[in-house]
């Protein structure tokens, strides 16, 4: 999820951690429902978030 709009800072990894080794690969399958919602509740814009999603994962 934080990856969905923007990259978080530097110093939010330095103080959370970084994320267990695979998570590029899993990052699509995550990103994936909250995209589905945007588009339901905001609309057509998110489109093209949904579908690269599912491009991602081979859908």
């Amino acid at each position: 999820m934080l990856h969905l709009f923007a990259t978080p800072p530097e110093a939010f990894w330095e103080g959370y951690g970084r994320p267990a080794a695979g998570w590029q690969q899993r990052m699509p399958v995550y990103q994936l429902w909250p995209a589905l919602v945007h588009l339901r509740l905001f609309g057509a814009g998110y489109v093209g978030m949904v579908d690269s999603r599912l491009t991602s994962l081979g859908v």
